[in-house]
């Protein structure tokens, strides 16, 4: 059966396709429309999987916002210190009590969305070929290896794109309503809110179908593509969030220090306290004290903008903090406001993108290697 006559055959999916590319002026054709035909069911799945995620993300981010405009938490910063919600406790709590899982529960199902999209849709694409041997009655159609991978990527590269855009959207505007509501999402810098909203969803799904494309057609075993896929993407997800802070600088506060008891065996030392130079939602990456010759002597503290325990103190135990107690200066921490969230994200973003086009390149160069 020619390109062509696969094209022409099956009335439904097939003569809706064509109605509408020829309303939009233009007409899918060859290895494209086989490869968006033969795709019609993933396609279709997750065509469903979309609308379900965004109608439910608007549901619930509706209702959490109606219910913060009732009791008047507008201004509330609830999760951590300090909270700016004086005398509405009862509703801060009701809030939590009403969505609280729900809400946590549906951060899981969006950061589990973009690595879905790798399993489901990516490693089956061409190890499902492979190991069936189809690809083989493509390839005898004058049809080159380029051309053939090019409609299959292409077609679920766009898919991807359009679906993974509109996610983007909703699940934005979504992170934005629940955002600083719930103990378990009350961070810019959590998990959760960082790669579920923003360029950020958009990166890593098509990381997550180039992946699971270049591993298909490596491994050529649609199950075993699959398992892969999964344990590498993790693996991915964990690099690039940790590489993130490295191409972000943070910024850095200072406090004076003063002389303070410490313990019998110094009777005097020295202490800080940063607490009032921290923004309320900033991350702490790293404090300690500073000498008049600038150097840095950090401190283990459990100092962060959500808890009491603020104060460094010096001597230690470390041997540098009591070498040079007599030199220091200032007290400092290098942190991440939310100033940095934006940033953070396109960093992330960019080194998705990166790697699909690594990805992407490395599917086209093997695919000649292919018997």
């Amino acid at each position: 059966m020619s390109l062509s006559a696969l094209s022409s055959s099956g009335g439904g999916f097939g003569g809706w396709a064509r109605r509408l590319w020829r309303g939009c002026g233009a007409r899918l054709s060859g290895v494209v429309w086989v490869s968006a035909r033969q795709g019609r069911t993933v396609f279709g799945a997750t065509l469903a999987t979309l609308t379900v995620v965004c109608g439910w993300l608007t549901y619930q981010g509706h209702e959490v916002s109606s219910y913060v405009t009732a009791h008047h938490l507008q201004g509330c910063t609830i999760g951590y210190e300090p909270w700016r919600c004086e005398g509405t406790s009862a509703a801060v709590s009701a809030l939590d009590d009403a969505y609280g899982s729900t809400v946590e529960s549906t951060g899981l199902v969006l950061i589990a969305l973009p690595p879905a999209l790798g399993l489901f849709c990516g490693a089956p694409l061409l190890a499902k070929e492979l190991e069936s041997g189809t690809y083989q009655f493509a390839w005898s159609q004058s049809i080159s290896r380029t051309r053939w991978l090019a409609g299959r990527l292409g077609v679920l590269f766009a898919v991807t794109l359009v679906g993974a855009t509109i996610l983007a959207v909703v699940s934005t505007w979504w992170v934005n309503t629940v955002l600083g509501r719930f103990p378990a999402y009350y961070h810019w810098y959590t998990g959760m809110s960082r790669s579920t909203s923003g360029p950020v969803v958009v990166g890593f799904c098509l990381l997550g179908v180039a992946l699971g494309a270049a591993i298909g057609l490596l491994v050529r075993r649609t199950v075993t593509s699959i398992a892969v896929t999964a344990v590498v993407m993790s693996g991915l997800r964990v690099l690039i969030d940790r590489l993130r802070l490295a191409f972000v600088r943070p910024e850095t506060i200072s406090a004076p220090v003063h002389l303070v008891a410490v313990g019998p065996e110094s009777p005097t030392g020295l202490s800080a306290l940063l607490a009032p130079a921290l923004p309320p939602d900033a991350t702490l990456v790293d404090n300690g004290f500073l000498t008049a010759g600038g150097l840095r002597i950090p401190q283990p503290t459990d100092m962060n903008s959500t808890s009491g325990s603020d104060q460094l103190s010096c001597p230690s135990n470390e041997p540098l903090c009591l070498a040079h107690q007599h030199e220091v200066v200032r007290a400092y921490a290098d942190i991440h406001s939310a100033a940095a969230n934006w940033p953070m994200m396109v960093t992330e973003t960019a080194m998705c993108l990166v790697l699909t086009m690594l990805l992407t390149a490395f599917c086209f160069v093997w695919i000649r290697r292919v018997p």
